[in-house]
């Protein structure tokens, strides 16, 4: 998964990154209008300092004043007449500046005057901006713009969206916390977004369809298992009963047998989802300190022959001492799942390794010689192979009870066994 950014700031960069398009896109325009009113602003200046000098200095200019005056004046100076010259009309013209040293652009405007009865051209002009200063100048007034313009709606979207999205965060961190076991409606805070009031609305409707299946398939679970209790027992006690006749052939006796193994396994069947049943209607919330090494042996009593029946062998390693608070009936049966797991998928001749550790307990066994699905290994009803007798709910169990309880369980595959990590802390 790439990098991931929040809706605010891709929003953000999104106006960011339309805005600075737009000003690219309208730089010509500003351009041109930035020319034509600045030379509209030199345009009422020559003609005011024309107006200047026709009402100020001409009823007293003589013709022996003009090679003085223009000797000191180059922006407005006095030529002899002539028709060439267009009168009262601005216009831009390109002249030598000495300051630049190289021609550029005027604006100037001609105006016939009489000294001393002779007529002459006043002429007023004063330079453009050149393009490139201009463009320079553009330039940084829009860099200046665009950062104002970065600086300002980045502030404005923070404390904007960090208010308008507080109730989507509101909303998201109480999906987060939600757990379908816990059974507990969230309760979303009101808002008058009507797209958050939607969304709230439909989280609404389904988390409560879905509380209300949930409820409903706990307790069809629950109550299926307590009343498949009896006719089972009653199943099992007639089996016991035809097994005792005298009179029974072989064909029979093996029919019977058949029978009362497919009995046993619904009944473990039926006992294992009665205490999936009670462990998500948090049936088991008396906790009590428990020495974890005292349990494991006491469990071991009687699994180990079991394991040893099957030419598996069973080795025990004691790291630390571990005492952890518990359900003492859930303990026992983690145990008891991890263990009869390890020896239903082992293989002849093969091993079973445990190790109470610093708060943890490992367990690994030899077997099939490839690793198991991580993501669907705690799955109710999975089996990791059709040729062995089980029913798919121990190590789902066992996830279960790490989890009420708060604990973490791994799966791992390493040189060649199948190991389970409890972490108790």
């Amino acid at each position: 998964m790439g990098r991931t950014r929040t809706l605010a700031f891709k929003s953000l960069l999104g106006v960011l990154l339309s805005t600075l398009l737009i000003l690219i896109c309208c730089a010509p325009l500003l351009y041109k209008f930035m020319e034509k009113y600045y030379a509209k602003d030199l345009d009422q200046l020559i003609i005011f300092r024309l107006q200047e000098f026709k009402n100020d200095r001409l009823p007293s200019f003589k013709a022996d004043d003009i090679e003085v005056w223009n000797s000191f004046n180059e922006d407005i100076f006095i030529l002899p007449f002539d028709k060439k010259y267009p009168l009262s009309v601005v216009r831009q013209e390109e002249f030598f500046d000495k300051a630049e040293g190289h021609n550029i652009d005027f604006r100037i405007v001609y105006d016939e005057i009489s000294i001393d009865g002779i007529s002459y051209i006043l002429t007023s002009r004063i330079p453009m901006i050149e393009k490139h200063d201009l463009i320079r100048t553009l330039t940084s007034q829009y860099g200046l713009l665009f950062f104002v313009i970065l600086i300002s709606l980045s502030v404005v979207f923070y404390f904007m969206s960090k208010r308008l999205w507080r109730p989507f965060h509101s909303t998201l961190s109480k999906i987060q916390d939600f757990s379908l076991e816990k059974g507990e409606q969230p309760q979303f805070n009101s808002t008058d977004t009507a797209e958050f009031v939607q969304l709230n609305s439909i989280l609404n409707d389904l988390i409560s369809d879905n509380l209300s299946s949930y409820k409903k398939q706990k307790e069809f679970i629950e109550n299926a298992s307590h009343e498949l209790q009896t006719p089972l027992a009653v199943f099992k006690s007639q089996l016991d009963m035809l097994l005792q006749q005298p009179d029974i052939s072989q064909e029979q006796m093996d029919i019977i047998q058949s029978l009362y193994s497919v009995s046993s396994r619904m009944t473990r069947l039926n006992k294992n989802l009665l205490l999936l049943a009670r462990i998500d209607n948090d049936q088991y919330l008396h906790m009590e300190d428990i020495d974890f090494v005292q349990t494991l042996y006491a469990q071991l009593l009687y699994l180990r022959e079991r394991a040893e029946s099957n030419e598996i062998k069973v080795n025990v390693e004691i790291e630390n001492p571990l005492n952890i608070h518990a359900n003492r009936i859930l303990v026992e049966s983690l145990i008891t799942n991890l263990i009869v797991n390890a020896i239903r998928y082992n293989t002849e001749n093969g091993t079973i390794n445990m190790r109470v550790v610093d708060g943890g307990f490992v367990i690994s066994n030899t077997g099939a010689a490839q690793a198991l699905d991580k993501e669907r290994v705690f799955r109710r009803f999975n089996r990791t192979s059709e040729e062995k007798k089980g029913n798919g709910l121990g190590l789902s169990i066992v996830h279960e009870i790490c989890k009420m309880h708060g604990w973490n369980i791994q799966y791992d595959y390493q040189n060649n066994l199948h190991t389970f990590i409890v972490q108790f802390v």
